[in-house]
């Protein structure tokens, strides 16, 4: 035998043997809807294991959540971003990671959504896509916004003209459309995640402006759709700060977009600080399922 092909097999044998044993990720956290009736989501905490032997992706919660699904079953792998900062700390800001599944059940498709603490996240996404190759996609869009701010490092008001104005958000709790694609027009769908579930339809407005125009307002749990005619906009999500970038947009496409919410601590005022970023499909949709339409409208 060759030295290469020694090299070869016991490389082979190594790789086999690194994901040949079981392998489990505690911290994670599964966010599902709070029960059949609620559409609102919660975090659970628990671990995720691959169970090699059995060949099923496994997990299970101290609050009663579990799946098994089996490796063959799984359809669709996604992992995106989750940028937003610790709460009640605005200045230091988590990175943690989306992770998205969809698997088949029965004659349905099933779709899961989860948090892994970015400690683990190199690790899950090499197992991940040593086991399922093409099935996995890691989304990886550059517009993740910045603050929006002037030489004084306060809020820079001349790119948000509209930045005084007022507005009203209701929840709507019985229609909950989905975007459209619209041949002449960019769709825009946005999504305000709540920090915690009880926390839905709470919080400061975060306004989305487009181009120095309101396009969009949202409290914690909802979410709002808009149309805008092609080209290149500054989009800039508004709260007690500002945040966002520029971004070209096409007719005919859709475009997902996450507002995170984070609490501020100061010993005089608190402050409600807004994060925009553009990220998947899957998760946006997935987030937007356990959200409420966002009824809003101008006062002033």
């Amino acid at each position: 035998m060759s030295k290469a092909a020694y090299l070869a097999i016991l490389l082979f044998l190594s790789i086999s043997l690194l994901f040949s044993e079981d392998t489990k990720f505690e911290g994670v956290k599964i966010r599902r809807h709070k029960s059949a009736e609620e559409r609102e989501l919660v975090d659970k905490i628990g671990v995720l294991s691959f169970e090699d032997d059995g060949q099923k992706l496994t997990f299970r919660s101290g609050a009663g959540d579990q799946f098994a699904i089996p490796y063959s079953d799984i359809t669709k792998v996604v992992f995106d971003s989750d940028t937003h900062g610790a709460a009640w700390i605005a200045s230091v800001h988590v990175h943690d990671r989306w992770l998205y599944l969809e698997y088949r059940q029965g004659d349905r498709s099933e779709k899961v959504l989860l948090v892994l603490p970015r400690a683990i996240y190199d690790k899950a996404t090499a197992k991940f896509q040593s086991l399922f190759g093409e099935r996995v996609t890691i989304a990886n869009y550059p517009e993740k916004g910045e603050p929006i701010v002037d030489k004084y490092d306060d809020m820079d008001k001349s790119r948000i003209p509209d930045w005084k104005a007022k507005y009203s958000v209701k929840l709507d709790r019985t229609a909950h459309p989905l975007p459209e694609v619209k041949p002449d027009k960019a769709t825009i769908i946005v999504v305000c995640p709540p920090l915690i579930a009880r926390e839905t339809g709470y919080g400061a407005k975060s306004k989305l402006h487009a181009n120095g125009k309101v396009i969009a307002v949202n409290e914690m749990g909802t979410y709002s759709i808009a149309y805008v005619d092609p080209g290149k906009y500054s989009l800039i999500s508004q709260s007690d700060d500002a945040n966002g970038f520029e971004m070209d947009l096409e007719a005919g496409k859709t475009y997902y977009f996450i507002q995170e919410t984070v609490i501020g601590a100061a010993f005089v005022t608190m402050r409600i600080h807004t994060l925009l970023s553009r990220n998947s499909p899957e998760v946006v949709m997935y987030l937007v399922d356990g959200a409420y339409l966002s009824d809003w409208k101008r006062l002033n």
